[in-house]
C-alpha cells in the first residue's frame, strides 16, 4: 500500500509539472498573439520618441554651429533627448518582458499597482488607435503580491483587449474603458476593468472564462481562460458581470503577500 501511495504521489507530481509546462506554453503563445495584434500601435508609439530624438539632435547641431554656440539651448535639448530615450527604452523593455519565454513560473513580491500601470501603458496606444479613452485609478497604498509579475500583466492585457474588442461596433464617442485597483480589505486586493460595449448575455456570464469560448470571428477563446488559470493559481477569484448602464465589468481579487 505504501509503494502504491508513493507511485501515486510521483504520478501526481509529474502531472502537476506537465500541467504547469502546458500553462506556460499557452500563456507565451497568448502573449505573442496579443503583441502581434497591437504591433502597429506599438510601432507608432515607439516612433514618437525616436522621431523626437532625431529632431532634437538636428536642432542641437544647428545651435552648436552658431557663433557663439547656444549652449543653454543645447542643454535643454539634451535633457529632452534623455527623456525620450527613456520612454523608448521603457516601451522596448515592456514588450521584451512580455515576449520572454519562461520555462518555469517565477515568484517574487511586487506592487500590483506598478504591474497594472505597466500593462495599461502597453495597451493605451492600441486603445487610442481604436478611439477609446482609458480612465485609470490606482489605489493610494502599496498592494504587495507574490507571484509572476509578467503573468499578471498578461491577465490585465487580456481583459483590456477583450474590452476593446467588445466596443468595436460602438459609436466613436461612446467607447470608454476604466481600470481600477483597490484594497478590498487588509489582506486582499481587487482589480476591476469595465467597458461600454454591449455587455454579456446573462446566460453566458458563467461561460466566458471557459477554454475556446468566444463570440469573435477571429478569437481563439483562450485569453479569458488563461486569465482565470493565472488568477486562480495564485489563490484569487475572477468573475464577470454587466454594468447597469450597459457594458461589462471584469473583476478579480488576489491575496496580498503581507498586510497592506
Amino acid at each position: 500500500m505504501i509503494s502504491g501511495l508513493l507511485i501515486e504521489r510521483r504520478r501526481r507530481r509529474f502531472a502537476e509539472a506537465d500541467a504547469q509546462r502546458h500553462l506556460l506554453e499557452l500563456t507565451h503563445l497568448n502573449r505573442a498573439a496579443a503583441v502581434s495584434v497591437m504591433s502597429t500601435s506599438i510601432a507608432h508609439e515607439l516612433g514618437q520618441p525616436l522621431g523626437a530624438i532625431q529632431s532634437n539632435a538636428e536642432a542641437a547641431t544647428l545651435y552648436l554651429k552658431k557663433n557663439p554656440p547656444a549652449l543653454k539651448k543645447v542643454e535643454q535639448i539634451l535633457a529632452d533627448i534623455r527623456k525620450d530615450d527613456r520612454r523608448a527604452a521603457d516601451i522596448v523593455n515592456h514588450i521584451r518582458g512580455l515576449l520572454k519565454k519562461k520555462n518555469e513560473l517565477e515568484s517574487r513580491e511586487f506592487d500590483f499597482n506598478e504591474v497594472a500601470q505597466d500593462a495599461l501603458k502597453i495597451v493605451r496606444a492600441e486603445a487610442k488607435k481604436r478611439g477609446v479613452e482609458i480612465d485609470q485609478t490606482l489605489a493610494g497604498v502599496e498592494l504587495p503580491v507574490r507571484g509572476d509579475n509578467i503573468h499578471f500583466q498578461q491577465v490585465i492585457l487580456n481583459l483590456a483587449m477583450n474590452g476593446l474588442d467588445a466596443m468595436e461596433n460602438c459609436a466613436s464617442g461612446n467607447r470608454r474603458m476604466s481600470a481600477q485597483t483597490a484594497l478590498a480589505d487588509g489582506s486582499t486586493l481587487k482589480f476591476l476593468i469595465s467597458d461600454s460595449g454591449p455587455g454579456i448575455p446573462d446566460d453566458k456570464l458563467n461561460n466566458v472564462f471557459d477554454a475556446f469560448y468566444t463570440t469573435k470571428l477571429q478569437g481563439t477563446g483562450l485569453g479569458l481562460s488563461i486569465a482565470r488559470e493565472i488568477v486562480e493559481a495564485s489563490g484569487g477569484k475572477i468573475w464577470a458581470e454587466n454594468r447597469p448602464v450597459g457594458g461589462a465589468i471584469f473583476c478579480f481579487t488576489l491575496p496580498l503577500s503581507r498586510q497592506a
